[in-house]
């Protein structure tokens, strides 16, 4: 339990970290980030708690599972991000870096923490 704790708090110092320095280059659009930032979190928390049940007690169906996470993150983008990003008919560098780079450094924890609980 430490460690996931431990865990957990690296992850949050990382995110304010990368979030304060994405934040030095796009600072036009503060609002947006501190929303992608939150989205994404959320997602990789439900994510996990999905994963988490799915290892304790369906191993033979956490493809099905996972599948189901990704479904989710599309949905949210698809939903949310995209009218916004596409609002100009123009998705820029700075749009898809302000969806991508939160995303990313949630997929890296979720990999690296249910890589944890397999072994």
């Amino acid at each position: 339990m430490k460690k996931n704790l431990f865990v957990a708090f690296i992850l949050f110092v990382s995110m304010c970290f990368v979030y304060m320095v994405h934040l030095e280059f796009i600072s036009s659009q503060k609002d947006f980030l501190i929303k992608s930032y939150i989205a994404n979190i959320l997602i990789a928390i439900v994510s996990l708690i999905l994963l988490g049940l799915g290892i304790h007690k369906k191993k033979y169906n956490l493809t099905s599972i996972y599948l189901l996470t990704v479904v989710i993150k599309l949905f949210v983008y698809f939903l949310y991000f995209d009218p916004k990003f596409r609002s100009d008919k123009i998705v820029t560098k700075e749009e898809f870096l302000m969806f991508f780079i939160p995303y990313l450094l949630c997929l890296c924890s979720e990999i690296y923490l249910l890589s944890r609980r397999f072994s």
